[in-house]
């Protein structure tokens, strides 16, 4: 069921995706044709994040020490779902749990991560939108697409070191023409729309056949519009004169501070830390108005 709505979640959506991560997904689709079954994970694992515990309803992240800082760590391709490891939908309700505790003070996402789907960011985003805890984005390795689609939702981001890379605002589309590998297989598939669905998957009908503009112009450009009107309002500070810096440039860490991408470069500790600082002056805003 789970690999089914994998292919579903890949054909179906656009890409905010560094392409030098495409050839995984590539590589599971090709498995996934072949009939090569990928293991799926427990039902356990894939529910844990929404408290259902060993049976029980509660909030897992009540039995931490009070005044505790939830790290979630978002690695590896960003999908909807948890297929073979979490999805961006279990990370959003780790996030909500973590809002809804008493015992939790703030939260740091650990992102590792080249981007994924456009549908990966939905319940992420609103997650992060809703919250009412100081959140920071800690980048480990590579912050990418719709990996900084989530980052600039949070207070502030920082980088691990210098070397992280950081950016790659943009989408695309990947399609797949499997015409004639079925053609190897004896199958010719031939659609008929009727003249009352002229428009029904236009666009992709006709970047097929090699006239990709109506997919560019309606359904690539506004996603991308939005994509960079999202950045630039959530990170106010960043330099637009940067060549390519809305275009999908990557930069390492020292660039993405000197450009105001990401707010400085830290270690975990340092933004546990800052974390704390920023509860304390939510907290004392707080006093002040009660």
């Amino acid at each position: 069921m789970l690999n089914a709505l994998f292919l579903q979640e890949i054909f179906g959506s656009k890409l905010i995706l560094r392409d030098t991560s495409l050839y995984i997904i590539e590589n599971m689709m090709q498995k996934l044709s072949d009939s090569t079954k990928i293991t799926e994970i427990s039902n356990k694992k894939h529910t844990a994040s929404n408290g259902d515990m060993d049976g029980k309803k509660q909030n897992p992240y009540d039995s931490l020490e009070d005044n505790s800082i939830v790290i979630i760590t978002i690695s590896g391709i960003m999908f909807k779902y948890g297929y073979w490891d979490y999805g961006c939908d279990d990370f959003a309700d780790m996030i909500r749990l973590a809002g809804q505790s008493d015992r939790v003070t703030g939260i740091v996402l650990v992102i590792n991560t080249p981007g994924g789907t456009t549908n990966s960011i939905i319940q992420l985003e609103d997650a992060l939108r809703n919250r009412t805890k100081p959140c920071i984005a800690l980048v480990d390795g590579q912050c990418c697409s719709g990996g900084i689609y989530i980052a600039s939702f949070c207070d502030e981001i920082y980088a691990m070191n210098r070397m992280c890379e950081i950016g790659s605002i943009g989408t695309y589309a990947q399609i797949y023409d499997e015409s004639e590998r079925l053609k190897n297989y004896g199958y010719k598939i031939i659609q008929i729309y009727p003249p009352e669905s002229k428009y029904k998957n236009l666009s992709h009908r006709e970047a097929l056949e090699g006239k990709p503009e109506r997919l560019i112009k309606e359904e690539l450009t506004p996603f991308a519009i939005h994509f960079q009107n999202i950045i630039k309002e959530n990170i106010p500070g960043i330099d637009l004169s940067e060549e390519g810096i809305l275009e999908g440039k990557v930069f390492y860490s020292y660039d993405a501070v000197a450009n105001r991408l990401i707010d400085g470069i830290m270690n975990l500790e340092q933004v546990v830390s800052r974390v704390r600082e920023l509860s304390q002056i939510n907290q004392n805003i707080y006093l002040l108005f009660k």
